[in-house]
């Protein structure tokens, strides 16, 4: 700062000096300055861009140093309690452990229905097998000369096919029951004319069988029943 002072002040005296010499002589051509004015005039100049620049770097240093303003720290997250999912977890395993205990008992109830199932089956099985031996046992059986119990009328010869001199065989076949009666008539074999198949089942129709006994005992039987009708 003292040498800024002095440099102004030895600025200002040799203004002075240059007015005083113009004033008192006007007419007198002026001389430039002298090299030691024009130096000093120099380092006059170099000590004022010196102060200025000093003086423009100093707020630049006064804003760098200044400390910078506290940035406000974010207030730390609370911390969730974990106590739910504690209660949450003592639930479910509670839950595993009433479906531990229950699964057992409905296994128990699954397999009690499966024991009756296998009981029903096999009973339903002996039944099965009882019915078909009695369906065996109780098959009609063929027997060769059947028993009458009245002699059987003699066939009715259509009198178109004695006309026509048609003649042919008959085979029907009669199912009889424990009694000897007669449960089902059908054509075994066809003579090949309507009238003489037709003749030979109404005969049958009224003839009457004694029951077919083996070992004592009535069962079921059927006969075939060979109808000739010759001119």
């Amino acid at each position: 700062m003292r040498l800024t002072v002095m440099l102004i002040c030895s600025f200002v005296l040799h203004l002075s000096l240059l007015w005083a010499l113009l004033w008192a002589a006007p007419a007198q051509e002026v001389q430039g300055p002298s090299g030691t004015v024009a130096l000093k005039l120099g380092q006059m100049r170099l000590a004022t861009e010196v102060t200025q620049r000093q003086s423009a770097e100093k707020p630049a240093e006064q804003k760098s140093t200044a400390k910078p303003e506290p940035v406000a720290q974010r207030a730390p997250a609370k911390v969730i309690a974990k106590e739910p999912v504690k209660k949450q977890s003592l639930k479910q395993q509670v839950a595993q452990v009433s479906m531990e205990k229950t699964q057992p008992i409905a296994n128990e109830a699954v397999t009690k229905p499966e024991a009756k199932t296998d009981s029903g089956a096999e009973a339903s099985v002996a039944t099965a097998q009882q019915n078909t031996q009695q369906s065996v046992s109780e098959e009609p059986v063929l027997i060769e000369r059947p028993a009458f119990a009245s002699p059987p009328g003699a066939p009715v010869y259509p009198e178109l096919a004695r006309q026509r001199r048609q003649q042919g065989t008959v085979v029907v076949e009669v199912q009889l029951d424990r009694t000897g009666a007669q449960v089902l008539r059908r054509l075994l074999q066809s003579s090949g004319v309507d009238s003489l198949d037709e003749s030979a089942l109404n005969a049958v129709a009224s003839w009457e069988f004694l029951p077919y006994r083996e070992g004592g005992r009535a069962r079921l039987s059927r006969v075939r029943l060979p109808i000739r009708f010759s001119l």
